[in-house]
């Protein structure tokens, strides 16, 4: 059960839930946004190779988490709370942004 939660959490990642933005496309999002990260994460818990975008933030069990464009609350919404749970833990585990 645990393989196929993780698969099917793979397999979205890869779908590029930026792509779903109206105003931006996959590249905007690998780019880094100006601002001021408050997020517990810096890189997106939907698609952890791009950096958040300190204006799009959901709550989730009082923490602030970041999403690298809003084409990502949708995705987010949809996950099941151990998913929810699981994407957050790898995109902190990522760590800081290595500029």
């Amino acid at each position: 059960m645990f393989a196929r939660t993780t698969a099917l959490f793979a397999s979205l990642l890869l779908l590029g839930a930026c792509q779903m933005a109206s105003t931006e496309d996959e590249s905007m999002c690998q780019k880094r946004k100006p601002g001021t990260i408050v997020t517990v994460n810096e890189y997106c818990v939907m698609v952890p190779v791009d950096p958040v975008d300190p204006s799009v933030v959901v709550e989730w069990k009082g923490q602030k988490v970041g999403l690298c464009c809003k084409g990502c609350i949708p995705k987010w919404e949809k996950l099941g709370e151990a998913q929810r749970d699981a994407a957050l833990k790898a995109a902190i585990e990522k760590g800081p942004i290595k500029d």
